[in-house]
This record gives C-alpha cells, sequence and structure tokens, in this order.
C-alpha cells in the first residue's frame, strides 16, 4: 500500500463525534430542595451561598526568610432560601421551633438536575438550623410578589 493510500484511509476513518448533552454545564435554574422537617412541596425561587472555605494558617521560622502557609480549619458559609410568600406558615413555622427545641437539627439535600430531570449533582449539608427568617418589603406602589427568605447554618457538607 503506497504512503499517499494510507493517509487517506487515516483521514476516512476520522470521525468526530456529535457534542452531546453530557458535555453541556448544568443550568442553574433547574434543582430540587429537600429540608427534613418541611413539605416537599415547598419549593424555592433561589438557593445561594453554598460555600466551603479552608483557613490559611501562617508560621514563621527562626532561619528562614520567609513565612510557611499551612492548611487550617475547614469553614462553611450560610445558605440562604428565598421563595414567594404564600398563605401557608411552614417556614416560618421551621423557624420557630427553634425557640421551643434547641437541639432541633435538619439534614438538606440540594440536586442539580439536567434539561431531562436527571440528578446529576448531589449537595448534603448536614447539622442545620435556621438562624433568619426575613420577610420582603412591604410596598404599596408595587406589583412585585412578597419574597420571604430563610438563611440557615450548618456544621458539615458531605
Amino acid at each position: 500500500m503506497k504512503f499517499s493510500e494510507m493517509i487517506k484511509e487515516v483521514v476516512a476513518t476520522k470521525t468526530y463525534a456529535a457534542r452531546t448533552f453530557v458535555s453541556d454545564p448544568l443550568q442553574a435554574f433547574r434543582f430540587r430542595v429537600s429540608i427534613s422537617g418541611i413539605p416537599s412541596t415547598v419549593g424555592f425561587q433561589k438557593v445561594g451561598g453554598l460555600s466551603r472555605e479552608v483557613e490559611v494558617s501562617t508560621y514563621l521560622e527562626n532561619m528562614y526568610d520567609h513565612e510557611h502557609k499551612l492548611p487550617g480549619r475547614e469553614t462553611f458559609g450560610e445558605i440562604t432560601f428565598e421563595r414567594g410568600m404564600y398563605q401557608d406558615a411552614s417556614l416560618e413555622d421551621a423557624f420557630k421551633s427553634l425557640f421551643t427545641n434547641q437541639a432541633v437539627r435538619r439534614d438538606v439535600t440540594l440536586n442539580v438536575l439536567d434539561r431531562f430531570g436527571n440528578i446529576r449533582r448531589t449537595f448534603s449539608f448536614a447539622e442545620c438550623w435556621f438562624s433568619k427568617y426575613e420577610v420582603g418589603d412591604f410596598d404599596a406602589t408595587s406589583s412585585d410578589v412578597l419574597i420571604e427568605t430563610l438563611t440557615m447554618v450548618f456544621e458539615n457538607m458531605i
């Protein structure tokens, strides 16, 4: 077989795969939240504040002219849940339960879905408790939906 024929054969067999949805990034508006103790029918418009950070500890030794940086403690942010206010008071009641039962802790699962509704990523939070409940501004000149916001702290991100 001649060299030119070998090149034609290699070029002819090389095919390019079409881009599939697996290589597409996940969309931010497709998610599902599950909080233990809150009805599963409660949906959220927005969830934010997911963060995880390792502190940096510095250490200076006598004979070196620079400081060493070491990983320190791990810290977590707060999760905020926002949704339109409804007649039911399930979120407010969940927040109020903290005052009657200091040991109330909840588990939270955040599932990120693909465009077909399949779970692609899962974030789980343990030992969560509500630290803040907030209702949006009442404004007679606006036609906006009244928003309630719930802030939750957690001890571990699994």
